[in-house]
């Protein structure tokens, strides 16, 4: 009998060891038993510079807040690194899916430019998916011309590297220097942000953030990130993304289609 999706936190988040502390981290219980576990966000940080807003190691306790018998989860909080800063996440459950929320809002008198999110959806708590150093690659799917293609089959430079990262098309933020650097990045774009790891026995786990910024596909973590694009924060500005996270069965092309047709580019819209 398949479980009820719902969200915890886990005390051991709150470890002394900054490479232990995960203080934004959100358990998703799947539907099958098991987990992923979300750092939402794993950094946070705006250019140039890399300038951090939040870290997954931030010196405080696990900011979440669990309702409604796991079914919806919340926070709000000012950034300790970047004062005047406040970001929000909200996570709520539908069924197969857990729908996503984050925004920012800036209350200082000075712009944040190339805002950049990484927010990792680890599915190594999942029976059954790929774990560290195996076949992640192959049997993680992204949407490329018009079809869904294996991460393992997209040109690379370095076919070594232990990372992937694609841009998606026409997203304007092209800071993917990490990616660049080792090789991994993806010379193909994305259609739009959204990337699928599928089991042994023909069940996936998808993600799709709109608006969407790029891939991240990591060997040795069992992770996959569609991230979000946010693009400039002005001056008592505010900018937010959404997300979904789907525990399926089967093929995902039609998951896809859903999304595609869903997907926002905001930088595709006139201005003036």
């Amino acid at each position: 009998m398949a479980e009820s999706l719902r969200f915890y936190v886990d005390p051991s988040t709150n470890s002394a060891d900054p490479e232990v502390r995960m203080t934004y981290g959100l358990h998703v219980v799947s539907p099958w038993g098991g987990t992923v576990f979300i750092n939402f966000p794993e950094h946070l940080e705006y250019m140039p510079g890399t300038k951090g807003i939040a870290r997954h190691h931030d010196e405080r306790d696990n900011v979440w807040r669990v309702e409604e018998k796991g079914a919806r989860a919340h926070y709000s909080v000012e950034s300790l690194t970047d004062p005047g800063v406040f970001f929000h996440a909200e996570a709520r459950a539908d069924g197969e899916r857990a729908h996503l929320a984050f925004s920012i809002r800036n209350e200082t008198l000075t712009p944040r430019r190339s805002l950049r999110a990484m927010f990792c959806h680890d599915y190594g708590g999942l029976a059954g998916f790929p774990g560290p150093e195996t076949d992640n690659f192959a049997r993680t799917f992204v949407p490329v011309e018009g079809r869904l293609a294996s991460v393992a089959d997209l040109p690379v430079r370095t076919p070594s590297a232990r990372a992937r990262m694609a841009q998606a098309a026409g997203c304007p933020d092209h800071h993917n220097w990490w990616a660049e650097q080792m090789g991994g990045l993806i010379e193909a774009p994305l259609d739009f942000a959204f990337a699928a790891v599928r089991s042994g026995d023909d069940r996936h786990v998808a993600l799709s953030w709109t608006p969407g910024k790029c891939l991240l596909s990591n060997c040795a973590i069992p992770c996959i990130h569609a991230d979000p694009y946010f693009g400039d924060l002005p001056p008592d500005g505010e900018c937010s993304a959404t997300g979904t996270l789907v525990f399926g069965r089967g093929p995902v092309d039609d998951l896809a289609d859903e999304f595609r047709s869903r997907a926002q580019r905001p930088w595709l819209t006139p201005v003036g």
